[in-house]
């Protein structure tokens, strides 16, 4: 039987997870993407949903005998009120597998619901994936942009009773990236850190997040910005004294330049200033730096900046190289038609 079929487009990850929240309970969910954290949290929301008492019996595509998991989603559990079915790694479900549980969820209702997780791309033109966007709720979890990650912190924050000022959830973006499962590891940190406080201050984040002074890293990221060579090069040294940090402080000068990038191609937009400060989460005396390190590079200079910047990334985590010399290249670069 042919499983092609045409699916409208899925809303976000935020939407998502506030109709796994607010919504009825439905009967089939389907969770997948690049951000495991976020899966992670929307079968988390089901379980809840479900309510205290509930059995989660996981089983994994391609590891599992498909007649098992449809035996247990039958059979209610000896020791629980209620029963969650988890599948994992639905990448790997074979088309006759997939026929299969298309054809079972006609039967099912909300009491006890299968959760289906994959990694990466699915193709929900497949029956069985459609009829679980078409009878349930669907998701696919993407890692945010740079300029979502500030917001996430929030998120996680307000989940956990704390605050974190505007500067602060910048810092943390900046040091810290994409990687959802290190950010809730790293403000839970500096939650520990500040309390009984609930407010979490950009002071913080530079004393608790990493081994890293912060402080100078900025100065670092700003003297490249400004393409001055003397300086970034003074500034390495002080910031680089243990190879260990040459991961973080790649990471802080990946999200400053990436935040200038976005000032560059907002202002080629015609973009108000007004609009740049609340896009890029960035005001005062450092918008205006960004401001003026935009007109430095072109988009050339920045493309292949990132290029090398993501190559000595992949070099910094897999060979026992000294980043001294490599980084001092990269200045050399950056700084190398400033005037």
């Amino acid at each position: 039987m042919a499983e092609t079929r045409k699916l409208t487009a899925l809303p976000r990850a935020e939407d998502i997870l506030s109709r796994i929240e607010k919504g009825p309970l439905a009967p089939l969910y389907l969770f997948y993407g690049e951000e495991p954290y976020l899966i992670q949290q929307a079968v988390s929301l089901v379980c809840q949903r479900m309510g205290k008492g509930t059995a989660v019996r996981t089983f994994h595509a391609g590891e599992d005998s498909l007649d098992l998991l449809l035996e247990a989603w039958g059979v209610p559990s000896l020791f629980a009120t209620k029963d969650v079915i988890v599948l994992k790694s639905a990448e790997r479900l074979k088309a006759a597998d997939r026929e299969r549980l298309a054809n079972e969820v006609e039967r099912r209702d909300a009491t006890q619901p299968l959760v289906v997780c994959g990694h990466g791309r699915l193709d929900l033109s497949y029956k069985f994936f459609e009829r679980c966007a078409k009878i349930g709720v669907a998701g696919e979890f993407r890692p945010p942009f740079a300029n979502q990650v500030p917001s996430w912190v929030q998120r996680f924050a307000r989940a956990r009773q704390a605050q974190v000022t505007e500067e602060a959830a910048s810092l943390l973006a900046d040091l810290v990236g994409a990687d959802l499962f290190a950010l809730a590891s790293e403000l839970d940190k500096l939650i520990a850190f500040v309390a009984p406080r609930v407010m979490v201050e950009i002071e913080d984040v530079t004393a608790c997040v990493g081994d890293v002074n912060t402080g100078s890293v900025f100065d670092l990221a700003d003297a490249l910005g400004q393409r001055n060579q003397p300086k970034a090069l003074g500034l390495f040294r002080e910031v680089l004294k243990d190879d260990r940090e040459a991961v973080p402080v790649l990471q802080a000068l990946v999200g400053h330049f990436r935040r200038l990038w976005q000032v560059k191609e907002l202002l080629a937009s015609g973009i108000p200033e007004p609009q740049i400060e609340r896009a890029v989460n960035a005001r005062g005396l450092r918008l205006r730096a960004l401001l003026g390190q935009s007109r430095l590079f072109s988009a050339t200079d920045l493309h292949l900046l990132f290029r090398r910047m993501a190559e000595l990334d992949v070099i910094f985590k897999s060979a026992r190289t000294s980043p001294a010399a490599l980084f001092d290249e990269l200045v050399f670069a950056v700084c190398r038609r400033s005037g």
